[in-house]
This record gives C-alpha cells, sequence and structure tokens, in this order.
C-alpha cells in the first residue's frame, strides 16, 4: 500500500513541479502498436515510472542518446506444451527477448 506522502511526491514528479529521482535523458522510445519511434525522457520515482513523453528534471540523470525502451511484449496465443519445454524453460528462454506475459491455451 502507498502513502498519501509518497503518491503526492510521485504526482509532482509526473507533472515536472518536482524533480524525479531518476531521469532517463533522450531514449529512443518504441510505440509497438504504430511503429513509430519517439526521442523523449523517462521519469522514474522511486520504483515507478512516473511520466514519458515529455523533458523532465532529475535528481540523477542519464543521457540514453543512442538507447531504446520498449514496453513489455504480450504473447497473447501460446500453446506452451507444443514448444516442448517446461514453463520454467520457456521463461528463461523468452524473457530475454522483451516478452513479459503470455497467454496460454492448453490443448
Amino acid at each position: 500500500m502507498m502513502d498519501a506522502e509518497r503518491l503526492t511526491a510521485m504526482i509532482r514528479a509526473a507533472k515536472g513541479d518536482s524533480p524525479a529521482d531518476l531521469v532517463l535523458k533522450n531514449i529512443r522510445m518504441l510505440d509497438v502498436i504504430t511503429g513509430e519511434t519517439t526521442r523523449t525522457d523517462i521519469a522514474i520515482a522511486g520504483d515507478r515510472i512516473v511520466g514519458t513523453h515529455a523533458t523532465y528534471r532529475g535528481k540523477n540523470e542519464i543521457d540514453c542518446t543512442g538507447k531504446w525502451a520498449v514496453p513489455g511484449f504480450i504473447d497473447t496465443h501460446l500453446h506452451i506444451e507444443s514448444s516442448l519445454v517446461t514453463p520454467l524453460e520457456f521463461d528463461r528462454c523468452v524473457l530475454p527477448k522483451g516478452v513479459t506475459t503470455a497467454i496460454c491455451d492448453p490443448h
């Protein structure tokens, strides 16, 4: 559960009213729906992303020129047993490729 003080700090950082804890500057972000890319900042307060697609100030800033940010990919239909590997082995193989969610449909 989040307390009101932490939530207020996150909202202030998201609005740009106070510096975020960490800002990833000049990162190239992929829109997985349109395929378009945008150069932007990513603001992080505590353990949460609080802002994207704007210019932010941060207590700590990292220049990410030449780096990419891509949302986790969702595999929406999968028969994991057809892959002939265990779910743990499947995870080990796909997580490094950006798959963060799999909707499994067992036979």
